[in-house]
This record gives C-alpha cells, sequence and structure tokens, in this order.
C-alpha cells in the first residue's frame, strides 16, 4: 500500500490540513483556528481534522507516515518538545489581542501530537515557506535564499550555503520582532509587546490602523493616487525595505522571495523596495535579487508537506505540480471537533 502525509498549517485564523500520496494531494481541509478551553485544543483540532481529511480520502488515519507541520510562532522548549509561544493565538502573551478568549502561555503542540503519529516535523510558516519555496517554487535550486511573508505578520525563513537556518528553539529568522527604533512610548505596540517592532509598522493590520480601511482599501486609493493612501504605501516600503536590508547585512541573501497577502500588490510595492534597498551599501546589495512568491496560494498545502516528503517523490512533484490540481477545500464549523 501506498504511504500518505499530512501537511498542516495553523495560522492565527485559520488551520488547514491535506492528505497527500506520491500522487497529489487526496483531500483538504480548513476550520478556523480553536483559540478557547484548554492548551491542549490546538493539537486535538489538528488531530481530528487530520482524522476529517483521511475520511474524506477514503484512508485509515494510520496510514499516515509522518505529519509536516507549518505554524504561526515563536516556539520554546517545554521538557523537549517543542511548544507553541504566539501570541496571536495564546492570549497569556504579550498584548491581548481582539478574539483570543485563552490565557495559555504555550500550546504543548509536540507533545500532544508526537505519540498519535509515527513522526512529526514542526516549523515556523515561514521557515518551511523557504523550505517549500526553494524545493518548488521561486528560489529552487538557490543556496542563498531569504523568503519573507508580508500579511498579517511578518516572518522569515532562510537558507545559508544551502543549510536551513533554525536555531536553538527552532525560531530563526523572526523578522517581524527586528526592533526598527529605540523605544519610544509612541512606538505602534506589536501583539508580543514591544514596540517599534517591524511587523507592528508594516503588516497590514498596521496599515489598516494607520489608515483607517482595510489594506486592499488603502491599495486602491493608492493606485488612484490618493495622497494619504500613496504617503503610506510609499511609507511602508520605506520601512521594509529598511527591514529587508538589515536582514541581508547579516545573512548575505542572493535571493528574496516575498509572499503573503499585502505582497499580492507587488506591482506597486517591488519598484518602492528596490529603491530604498538598492540605496544600502551596494558591497551588501549588489546583485540581490528581488521575487514574488510562486508558492502563495499553495503554500497551505506545500510547506508543511515539504517538510517530510520522501526525496523520491520531490523531482516527479517538480515536474507535475500536483498542488495545483488539488481538490477543493472542505470548510468546517468551529465546533465540529
Amino acid at each position: 500500500m501506498g504511504r500518505y502525509f499530512a501537511a498542516v498549517d495553523i495560522g492565527a485564523t485559520k488551520t488547514t490540513v491535506s492528505v497527500s500520496s506520491r500522487r497529489g494531494i487526496a483531500a483538504r481541509v480548513y476550520q478556523l483556528t480553536r483559540k478557547s478551553g484548554d492548551r491542549a485544543a490546538v493539537p486535538r483540532q489538528v488531530d481530528f481534522l487530520i482524522g476529517f481529511a483521511c475520511a474524506q480520502a477514503g484512508i485509515d488515519s494510520r496510514r499516515i507516515a509522518a505529519v509536516g507541520i507549518s505554524t504561526a510562532s515563536p516556539f520554546l522548549k517545554s521538557d523537549g518538545f517543542l511548544a507553541l509561544a504566539a501570541p496571536n493565538i495564546c492570549g497569556g502573551l504579550g498584548q491581548k489581542l481582539e478574539g483570543i478568549d485563552n490565557d495559555w502561555t504555550e500550546v504543548p503542540l509536540e507533545r500532544e501530537l508526537s505519540g498519535r503519529y509515527p513522526r512529526v516535523q514542526i516549523a515556523n510558516d515561514c521557515v518551511s515557506a523557504a523550505v517549500a519555496e526553494r524545493t518548488f517554487g521561486a528560489g529552487r535550486g538557490e543556496d542563498d535564499l531569504l523568503y519573507v511573508t508580508w500579511s498579517t505578520g511578518i516572518g522569515g525563513g532562510a537558507f545559508v550555503d544551502g543549510h536551513l537556518l533554525t536555531g536553538k528553539n527552532d525560531n530563526a529568522l523572526h523578522l517581524g520582532h527586528i526592533v526598527m527604533n529605540y523605544h519610544d512610548d509612541g512606538e505602534p505596540l506589536c501583539g508580543c509587546g514591544g514596540r517599534a517592532h517591524l511587523e507592528a509598522l508594516v503588516s497590514g493590520p498596521a496599515i489598516a490602523r494607520d489608515y483607517g480601511a482595510p489594506p486592499a482599501e488603502v491599495f486602491r486609493r493608492c493606485r488612484s493616487g490618493e495622497p494619504a493612501a500613496t504617503a503610506l504605501i510609499h511609507r511602508v516600503a520605506m520601512i521594509m525595505a529598511t527591514g529587508l536590508y538589515n536582514a541581508v547585512a547579516l545573512l548575505d541573501s542572493r535571493v528574496i522571495i516575498v509572499g503573503g497577502s499585502v505582497s499580492r500588490n507587488w506591482d506597486l510595492l517591488e519598484p518602492l523596495l528596490a529603491e530604498e534597498f538598492y540605496h544600502g551599501f551596494p558591497a551588501l546589495t549588489g546583485g540581490v535579487e528581488f521575487r514574488r512568491s510562486q508558492l502563495d496560494r499553495y503554500l497551505g498545502d506545500v510547506a508543511g508537506l515539504s517538510l517530510v516528503m520522501p526525496e523520491s517523490w520531490i523531482a516527479e512533484w517538480q515536474k507535475r505540480e500536483p498542488w495545483r490540481r488539488a481538490p477543493e477545500t472542505t470548510v468546517l464549523e468551529p465546533d465540529m471537533s
């Protein structure tokens, strides 16, 4: 019998699960991320969704050989297991965010799931996205690559000399939490409780806060030439370019791949980013190439799977790109799990 692998994508808003065989993605399921109850609610939800996806695919969940989990983070180590400590999921950390009805300071993700499946591999969603883009997307074959998501949050994942950066608690590269200014009570507060963090200045919610309208509307008005929207987008791009320069100064990346909902306005943002970025020290910025994510809308399926996919599958998936023919996602009500 063929092997099956589960890919999990845990975000602040939703959790998606897909089940794949060598032939392609067999089933996909989506549910709002559970943020109430005890701190094991999220791993229980993941286990339920894997079982549901397996049932949709017509297989026994015991045929799942491994689970790759791409998740919001950061992480901490708890008795040797990776635990999730994301401010946008755990209500007991930093600033209390709207829609989080819990006092969790960690989610025991690895501890709860490792005993249920033969192998569980967990990574920050941007780290797993970097793996996916290097394997199947815009960074194929690149050894010095920085992937950045520009969305509700800001995050990064990187390869240096072909080696994936992870860190002591698998928290490299938390680009959104680099400090862009000295601490000042006038700077916007980040979800983690810090001030002047990149995420608090340029993320989708930051754009909405500073303009008073959703990001899509701000970009629409910027395209129409509305002065306030145009000024804000130019400012946001300048700050983001500075953050990317800081990352490249540390990592010496050759390719920067940008994904996420804000970056879907790439035609506006890329020239602004480039103009500011290439003003930096030429020894560091010379030869650096910006690319838009090729997998952006498929990352929920491909990123987690990239963490556990057998090497023998890779060339075939690169050739056929089966994620583009994935079945429609089944959307479940929040209270089903």
